[in-house]
């Protein structure tokens, strides 16, 4: 049996390195972890995860900044660049729902690849109304 494809978004990503004091739901997003490393789950992200994790790690602890994203990059996420069918669906996504590129792009990802989107992003759950494809970290594990 395959193992699912989870794709984390950048909010879910940064609770994995900015800690518990400072971010809810710290405790699902640890779990998300641990399946990846027991195996139970394949963890992807789109390639530009970096740039938007990097840009609020330098604004938020940028003494600290380097040595998390060290850590993020070496977890060796599968880095998916957008393809044509991914971006489509992005700039689709971005007219009809009033989301952004960046937003669009983790779902893109889990649309195409046959994954689930995790996300802390409630307004961007609610706005994509995609309760097969996407889960919020609050329920991560929840789930049958």
């Amino acid at each position: 049996m395959p193992v699912p494809r989870m794709v984390v978004d950048a909010s879910v990503i940064l609770k994995w390195v900015l800690g518990s004091d400072r971010e809810p739901d710290h405790g699902c997003a640890l779990r998300i972890l641990d399946d990846w490393a027991a195996g139970r789950i394949e963890l992807t992200v789109p390639s530009l995860w970096e740039y938007e994790v990097g840009n609020i790690l330098g604004r938020e602890i940028p003494h600290q900044a380097l040595r998390k994203m060290k850590l993020l990059r070496n977890l060796r996420m599968i880095n998916e660049p957008l393809n044509e069918e991914m971006i489509g669906l992005c700039f689709q996504w971005m007219e009809q729902a009033a989301v952004t590129f960046y937003d669009a792009s983790y779902l893109a990802v889990a649309v195409v690849l046959d994954g689930r989107l995790v996300t802390a992003d409630r307004r961007f759950a609610q706005r994509m109304a995609r309760p097969d494809r996407i889960l919020l970290v609050s329920d991560y594990g929840k789930e049958g």
